[in-house]
């Protein structure tokens, strides 16, 4: 079995730094795609997000919907069947939550990816963090 190691880079958002990566988002038949450099790992997120405002760019169509909360609150989201490079030799081909809210250009990789491989944070004072997302090869 070959691993790939994907690099984190920390990023601010919001009034914090968050662990990210870089990723490619492609329609089913590839034919449209988005590049995200900054998609935000979160390991408090069961499945893998993008925004509503990338999902019309790919231009899927949804799946159907499902009941999940997110902030406290029940919401109705749509599925959408994406495919998610993150390297050139792992390239995903998943459902994703359609995220509400518009103009947000957010990728959020979830436990549906992380849990593949092997999550690594090393922390450093002073200095940004360091991670890295090792998975196997499909």
């Amino acid at each position: 079995m070959k691993y790939v190691s994907i690099e984190l880079k920390e990023y601010l958002i919001d009034p914090s730094f968050r662990m990210c990566t870089d990723c490619v988002l492609f329609s089913g038949d590839y034919l449209n795609v988005f590049a995200a450099d900054a998609a935000l790992i979160d390991t408090g997120a069961t499945r893998t997000s993008v925004s509503m405002d990338i999902i019309r760019q790919l231009g899927v169509s949804s799946k159907r919907q499902e009941l999940i909360e997110i902030g406290n609150t029940l919401n109705d989201v749509d599925v959408f069947n994406v495919k998610m490079m993150l390297s050139p030799e792992l390239i995903f081909d998943i459902d994703v939550y359609g995220l509400p809210g518009e103009g947000t250009g957010a990728v959020i990789i979830g436990m549906d990816i992380i849990g593949m491989g092997k999550l690594t944070i090393e922390p450093s004072k002073g200095k940004r963090h360091k991670g890295e997302l090792l998975i196997a090869t499909p």
